[in-house]
């Protein structure tokens, strides 16, 4: 994960390693020749008529610039992205104003991986192949262990009216992220729900981050706490999971 966060700078600094607006065609348009469409139609909704819904099934309700990266290679520049997290798929299409009809799923690979504004998210088969795998954010990349961030939605149907009293609720789409500690050889280590479970992952660990935690009357089920944690994970000496 550290070699992709280097190749992104070097990337960013060398203009002369972007192919233009060329590459992006070629790259965009290669994707029309699989016979695969983007699921839109999940839960028995339309994820286009927005009115029927409440929330997103996508971590942006909009399509936002991007690039995607292979390896060492920047793929495409400043295509428009949007994550599908009901899926688990990347959508791409060529521009922002591209009819949303043109949209792909991009293919799933662990060494493809996209950034959407400030947002790293890789492929990872954390679960065996291609198949068991999924998208995960990148929140924050350490010298001994990661954390990634899966956007889980949960879906709620509509609830109609039962009588002219009673009030109609629209179908709802409400965020239920899951986060991971990944360590360098690729293990995940899902975070429980509870802040006292969470503490039980650090292992041998637990203590010591306890009394951090505390000191800095920080709360683990927030992000930026949770991460805040980490980085102080990772400047122990001796940590294990």
């Amino acid at each position: 994960m550290r070699t992709i966060v280097i190749i992104f700078l070097l990337l960013s600094l060398s203009s002369d390693i972007v192919q233009g607006q060329s590459n992006n065609d070629r790259f965009v348009s290669s994707l029309f020749q699989l016979d695969e469409f983007i699921k839109r139609q999940d839960k028995f909704i339309d994820y286009m008529d927005t009115e029927k819904y409440h929330g997103t099934p996508y971590n942006h309700p909009n399509y936002l610039k991007g690039n995607v990266y292979k390896g060492n290679t920047l793929l495409a520049k400043g295509v428009a992205l949007r994550y599908n997290a009901i899926a688990d798929e990347m959508e791409i299409k060529k521009t922002l104003d591209t009819p949303i009809s043109e949209a792909r799923p991009l293919t799933k690979s662990p060494d493809i991986f996209v950034k959407i504004e400030d947002a790293i998210f890789v492929f990872a088969p954390y679960q065996g192949g291609i198949q068991g795998g999924g998208y995960f954010q990148v929140l924050h990349e350490g010298e001994k262990i990661d954390v990634f961030k899966k956007l889980n939605k949960k879906f709620i149907p509509a609830k109609p009216a039962k009588t002219s009293i009673t009030r109609a609720f629209k179908a709802r789409f409400v965020d239920k992220p899951i986060y991971y500690l990944v360590t360098k050889t690729g293990k995940f280590y899902e975070l429980p729900s509870s802040k006292n479970k969470k503490l039980k992952v650090f292992g041998k660990n637990k203590e010591v981050i306890s009394k951090f935690v505390a000191e800095n009357k920080l709360d683990l089920n927030e992000e930026k706490d949770l991460v805040a944690t980490i980085i102080f994970f990772n400047s122990l000496k001796n940590i294990e999971l």
